[in-house]
């Protein structure tokens, strides 16, 4: 109060001294504030064109390592449909030539004569020619095609026999994700799956597989390393889209069998293409040969070009140059510099097709940013200098005289506390009459500060000591409030854990009690149909049929597995409900003779879900060391709270820690958290839980256990973890609750207990 009082004072003789000063101009004020401003503009106009050049730079820098980052990442989210297609196509593959391989157990002539239908054409479908097309079930069933003349002989019958189902199989599941799954061979015979479209119905009689590019380009002619292929660009004629045919060839040793193939659809890829861009920059995709596949500028021509349209054709040099930069090179993903164009090209290639993405960022992109930062600096400069100019031009206006400049310093003299002020009161003028009453005010001032000083002094020993008293009084209310918030809060969780492990418990319990039954009742009608088989081996037809549609193999040999699976599902079910349970003690006030082992795998069982890696983590490995303990009395909820919040607090240590790791090092380093225990004496155990985040600092180890201490952020921590850990383990169990640790190395807390607490002990008597 008495400093402010002083300010005001100062304040206000300044005031008035600076309305005393007579404003004179001279000729040497507008000399300096035409040097000044000169030199000050010179400045400014150096600041912007180093700030300019500096600001390019570093833009151009972190530019392409955004560009490599971005291209890499567009480049594998681009290339997993066509790495799925490869991958399918070789599954595919594979699978046919083990279905070629099996033994033939039906009669094949009589089995292909049944289910393919010569045509008035020439062909052979696997659909009667007399009845309407629109009946066929394209969403089940591959269609068959067997071109003219073809000589089928029993081989052939075979493979096509053992190739339909397959394919019809797995282009079922695909469909999703791929328009169509087919087989081709070179006698020309076609197996293909295309949901909603029979294409082998309606191809024409006279088409001819061996002489298409998704069948030559993957021969022994055309590829003799046997790799997986990919054709041109092309729009489908059936369903009017834009495709690209992947290709794998099907080889039974050195025999070439066929081929297996995908058509993927482009129209996502080509308007991700287009309209998933950076801002300002544009993106295109050309193969190797000079192809174009898309451009965001030449959409029409490549339609018309169907797919044909490549760079060398097109009246565009600029376009010709980004080719040539791009084809020069070998890396995979790379960022160029087109300096002729003065703009950055980020390149990756699609895998599968082999294609090139490139993303072209233009230059003047960054020069925009730069010149917008130099602009600033200028008008900065420029609003500097004007202020810088009127505050000098004041100031050189201002002549002081020396009764003001010893009024002035008498007022500061009395603005910092100094009475002690004597001014010359000889002058007959105005300015000495002011001089005279400036000492008498000083006098007066100087009396009632005094007096004033003494009662503030008293003032504030009175506040600070009621201060004081209610911040204590406060803080324990809190502390207490807090408690009984907690309290409650783990009593409800608890109540709430046992209620729904008991819920899930009953209908757990029945499943699993009847497993066994129906393993029982699954194994007697096995063995009862497998009774069946072998005193009839040769059912009627439609038995046959409805075995191979239902796969009866197949269910003899999962349905066991698939018990198997349920029964260890329940049994799971299980643990996590007897492990609930344990945890559910939270809400128990009394004390009971329990296994602390089970208590620290309950709670390792609730946190599970933060044990789990995580998208910005690894898991984190729990290794357990427990000792042969005995039973404890103890409070159990209490315990487990306290092992919740150490276990939590190690969780959240090493979730900060790979904050400031590398990969490397958490490879190197992995997340772990140590659990050990043991018998220290007779009557007393020991539980450690340790973890290798980077540890507790020497200045916060000492604070670790006062109430509301906290460095977690905001709303993660309330800072009461630690403190009513500590209650439940020294107050409530007469035990001892310690936190060793070094820096970067992790921390430990060490948990001592006596097997049976004199409070305890003393309650057992009572009662």
């Amino acid at each position: 109060m008495l400093t402010q009082f002083k300010q005001i004072l100062n304040n206000q003789w300044s005031f008035e001294s600076v309305h005393i000063v007579k404003h004179r101009p001279t000729s040497l004020t507008h000399k300096t504030l035409i040097n000044m401003a000169l030199r000050v503009t010179g400045v400014v106009l150096v600041s912007a064109g180093v700030s300019y050049v500096h600001v390019m730079s570093r833009l151009e820098a972190q530019t392409q390592t955004q560009l490599e980052k971005y291209i890499s990442e567009r480049g594998e989210r681009e290339s997993s449909i066509f790495q799925l297609a490869q991958d399918n196509l070789a599954l595919l593959r594979d699978r046919l030539l083990l279905e070629f391989k099996q033994p033939n157990n039906i009669d094949f002539q009589a089995e292909f004569e049944r289910q393919y239908f010569s045509w008035n054409d020439g062909t052979r479908r696997n659909f009667p020619q007399n009845r309407p097309i629109k009946d066929f079930d394209s969403t089940r069933y591959a269609g068959l095609f067997i071109g003219r003349n073809v000589q089928m002989t029993e081989e052939i019958k075979q493979r096509v026999l053992k190739a339909h189902p397959v394919v019809s199989a797995y282009g079922a599941a695909w469909s999703n994700r791929f328009i169509d799954t087919y087989f081709l061979t070179p006698e020309n015979v076609s197996v293909c799956y295309w949901k909603g479209l029979p294409f082998a119905l309606e191809s024409p009689p006279d088409l001819y597989h061996p002489k298409e590019e998704y069948f030559y380009i993957a021969d022994p002619q055309h590829n003799p390393s046997r790799s997986p292929k990919w054709t041109g660009v092309y729009l489908d004629p059936s369903v009017k889209v834009w495709m690209v045919s992947a290709i794998v060839p099907v080889y039974e040793g050195d025999r070439f069998l066929g081929v297996v193939g995908h058509d993927v659809v482009l129209t996502d890829l080509m308007e991700h293409t287009i309209q998933d861009q950076l801002p300002g920059t544009y993106n295109l995709i050309f193969r190797s040969d000079g192809r174009l596949i898309v451009h965001p500028h030449r959409t029409a021509e490549i339609q018309q070009a169907q797919g044909q349209l490549k760079i060398d054709t097109i009246n565009d040099p600029h376009l010709k140059r980004i080719f040539q930069l791009v084809t020069n090179t070998q890396a995979k993903t790379h960022v160029l510099e087109n300096s002729q164009d003065r703009e950055y090209l980020a390149v990756t290639r699609l895998q599968g097709p082999d294609w090139y993405f490139v993303t072209v960022y233009p230059k003047s992109l960054l020069a925009g940013e730069a010149w917008d930062t130099a602009q600033f600096i200028l008008m900065s400069g420029a609003v500097a200098l004007l202020v810088e100019v009127l505050l000098l031009f004041s100031v050189l206006q201002q002549q002081i005289a020396k009764p003001l400049q010893q009024l002035t310093t008498a007022s500061n003299q009395l603005a910092k506390g100094d009475f002690a002020i004597n001014l010359d009161t000889m002058r007959q003028d105005e300015l000495g009459g002011l001089a005279s009453s400036f000492n008498s005010m000083a006098s007066q001032l100087k009396t009632s500060f005094i007096q004033l000083e003494q009662v503030n002094n008293a003032l504030e020993r009175r506040v600070e000591e009621r201060t004081t008293t209610l911040q204590k009084t406060l803080e324990e209310l809190r502390h207490t409030q807090t408690q009984m918030i907690q309290s409650e809060k783990m009593s409800a969780l608890g109540q709430l854990v046992a209620g729904v492990a008991h819920e899930i418990n009953n209908p757990v319990s029945f499943i699993h009690g009847n497993l066994t039954y129906v393993q029982n009742y699954a194994q007697d009608l096995l063995e009862f149909i497998q009774l069946y088989q072998y005193h009839y081996p040769n059912p009627v037809a439609e038995i046959q049929t409805e075995a191979k549609e239902l796969d009866l193999e197949f269910i003899r040999d999962d349905l066991p597995k698939l018990l198997s699976s349920m029964e260890i599902g329940t049994n799971r079910i299980r643990e996590i409900v007897r492990s609930l349970r344990n945890f559910s003690r939270l809400d128990e006030s009394e004390f009971k003779t329990v296994d602390i082992h089970e208590g620290i795998d309950s709670t390792l069982l609730i946190l599970q879900h933060r044990l789990k890696d995580q998208p910005q983590r690894p898991a984190i490995k729990v290794i357990k060391n427990y000792g042969k303990l005995p039973e404890a009395i103890c409070y159990p909820g209490q315990l487990n709270q306290v092992f919740m919040n150490i276990l939590s607090n190690a969780i959240d240590a090493l979730e900060d820690a790979n904050q400031q790791r590398t990969p490397t090092e958490m490879d190197l380093h992995p997340n772990t958290i140590w659990i050990h225990t043991c018998l220290v004496s007779e009557n007393q155990i020991m539980i450690s839980i340790a973890d290798n985040g980077l540890g507790v600092p020497d200045t916060i180890i000492t604070r670790l256990f006062d109430p509301f201490f906290t460095t977690k952020n905001v709303g993660k921590g309330s800072g009461l973890g630690l403190t009513i850990s500590y209650q439940i383990v020294t107050e409530l169990h007469e035990g001892k609750l310690d936190c060793n640790s070094t820096q970067g190395l992790g921390a430990e807390f060490v948990v001592t207990l006596p097997l049976k607490a004199k409070k305890i002990q003393q309650q057992q008597v009572n009662q």
